[in-house]
């Protein structure tokens, strides 16, 4: 990127000190050339106390944690993005748009503030039953800012054809005081029989959220930022068509606004489980485990266009992110796990999951989706895992052969799970409200949705023929993430060997291998109908898809190897 910001400044003179620029390319591959530095600093308070007391079989404990987090974020002050829709549109320099947009010199401060009380009694009840017991208090308030500059909100959300903004300084959202998260946690020694004690285990909570991913994105809206569209432009953009006149809040608003329900209320999620938990002798235990969870009033951003309902206040291209109490989840899953203590130089831990999850709405920002229940964009119906340690047993009489096949182990990690869900869309249609609801496309009858294509990334492609653009204005039929993408499996291997050094230190050699059989993990589908050459095509591996780090980090990439020398002491 450092090539582009030489073109940059060659041709239309020196960018501001924090600029950032975006090259994109959206077809093949989508590459793109990004610069962007954004040196923040954040400073975080935490204070916590306890108090423990012991009345017979009660051990009380009363505590407090508070929490402050302040980000002095120094973004980018100037923004150019450009895109590039096809190969001619390189070749020839014609971007088929391109987005300006320059940030204010308004100092801003987000400050984050979260109090919770807390009472616990740990009770042995009888010498077979435990019960743990739980009140938590939370308080969590909405965003303040270090400098008094609290981003702007509209003055209504119901009515969006007569929105305005707000007076500066107007709370984002109102801060909720009766968040009461009860909790309970039972445990009952049903079987008591050396090395073979049955024991069985149930809990239930509520748990808050805090709210804090959508509060700071309005200082990057109206207020603090100027921007500018344009189409069919060349890069890099000259002079005249990067100036844009100073962020204002004087209608009509060009830019966007980051807005939240005034009654808005934190997310709560209730979470249960039971588990039946069988030890099979002194150094194995077999547990099963059911685990549920119902998440409720989720935070949900969606984009409108005021302009668009005649509000004079917006332009015809100003957007409105609204932020409701709109979404609900749910979660069910069936848990099989085995775990093996290390005996004999041999430890394991494997486990199976079967789960569902469902909701209607999986993001909680940006959505161009309307409310449908269905599979969540995370739902993993099966999902296997396996750790398992050996150390090797070479037993040698002779020093020297004992010094060097000696004290070597190895460990195995194995990974395997069913795809992510797939929704097909077909554009968008406006909707009454002013929301760009994003359509869903309508299914053929009798038309398989799947074809097998050996040359095709995974041997496997959707059916392009299955799907059809639905007629202007109407929803499609296709039921919310119908479709699956591929499953993936991986391999990680790693071989070391320890060696004693003076005192109790140790120097470790470990070579590890991650996707030891470079089996290929295919991602991302082309699922917009509107792209009919590649519809139905994988087009990059899963690691890319879950955000782009390598096999060390992340399950999905290519295999990746390494060696490493520890001291440990």
């Amino acid at each position: 990127m450092s090539e582009v910001g030489q073109i940059r400044r060659a041709n239309s003179g020196s960018l501001p000190s924090h600029s950032q620029i975006l090259v994109a390319l959206s077809f093949g591959n989508y590459p793109s050339i990004n610069y962007a530095p954004l040196p923040i600093s954040q400073r975080q308070w935490n204070v916590t106390d306890s108090f423990s007391r012991q009345l017979g079989v009660h051990a009380l404990k009363f505590g407090v944690d508070y929490r402050r987090l302040s980000t002095e974020p120094k973004p980018a002050t100037f923004w150019e993005t450009v895109v590039f829709t096809s190969e001619s549109q390189v070749l020839s320099n014609t971007a088929a748009s391109a987005s300006v947009k320059t940030s204010a010199a308004i100092p801003s401060e987000p400050i984050y503030t979260n109090l919770s009380l807390f009472a616990q009694d740990e009770w042995r009840v009888t010498s077979r039953l435990s019960a743990s017991l739980g009140l938590r208090w939370e308080l969590n308030p909405p965003p303040g800012d270090g400098y008094g500059n609290i981003p702007y909100t509209l003055n209504e959300t119901s009515n969006l054809a007569t929105a305005t903004v707000a007076p500066k300084g107007t709370p984002l959202w109102h801060t909720t005081y009766n968040n009461f998260a009860p909790r309970i946690g039972l445990a009952y020694q049903a079987h008591r029989q050396q090395g073979y004690d049955t024991v069985l285990r149930s809990g239930f909570g509520v748990f808050y959220d805090t709210g804090n991913t959508l509060g700071s994105q309005g200082i990057s809206g109206l207020g603090y930022a100027a921007t500018r569209t344009l189409t069919k432009v060349s890069f890099p953009l000259s002079g005249s068509e990067t100036t844009l006149p100073a962020a204002s809040i004087d209608p009509p608003y060009n830019g966007t606004v980051y807005a939240f329900s005034p009654d808005l209320k934190l997310p709560y999620t209730l979470e249960w489980n039971v588990a039946v938990e069988q030890a099979l002798g002194e150094k194995q235990t077999l547990t099963l485990t059911y685990l549920g969870a119902g998440a409720h009033r989720l935070l949900s951003e969606y984009i409108y266009y005021p302009g668009q309902l005649g509000n004079s206040n917006f332009t015809a291209s100003g957007l409105a992110y609204i932020t409701r109490n709109q979404a609900s989840s749910s979660y069910n899953a069936l848990q099989v796990q085995y775990d093996r203590h290390l005996s004999k130089g041999l430890q394991a831990l494997l486990s199976y999951t079967w789960s569902h999850s469902l909701d209607n709405n999986s993001s909680n920002g940006g959505n161009n989706e309307g409310l449908l229940r269905g599979n969540s964009d995370f739902d993993i119906r099966n999902n296997f895992q396996a750790a398992i340690t050996y150390d090797l047993p070479f037993h040698v009489r002779e020093t020297l052969l004992r010094s060097l096949t000696g004290g070597w182990s190895v460990d195995t990690r194995i990974s395997a799970r069913s795809g992510l869900p797939i929704d097909v869309y077909s554009g968008y249609t406006p909707l009454a409200d002013g929301f760009q609801q994003l359509v869903r496309a309508d299914m053929v009858p009798g038309v398989p949705v799947y074809l097998n294509v050996p040359s095709a990334p995974g041997g496997r492609i959707i059916n392009v023929k299955a799907f059809t653009t639905p007629a202007s204005g109407y929803l499609g039929d296709e039921p919310r993430n119908f479709l699956r993408g591929f499953a993936s499996w991986q391999a990680d291997f790693a071989i070391r060997r320890e060696f004693p050094l003076p005192g109790k230190a140790h120097l470790q050699f470990r070579t590890e291998a991650f996707n030891l059989f470079n089996h290929p993990n295919f991602g991302s589908i082309y699922n917009n109908l509107s792209n009919t050459s590649q519809f139905g095509y994988a087009y990059n591996t899963l690691n890319s898809q879950l955000g782009g780090l390598n096999s060390l980090y992340q399950m999905g990439g290519p295999r990746s190897l390494q060696a490493a020398l520890k001291v440990i002491f």
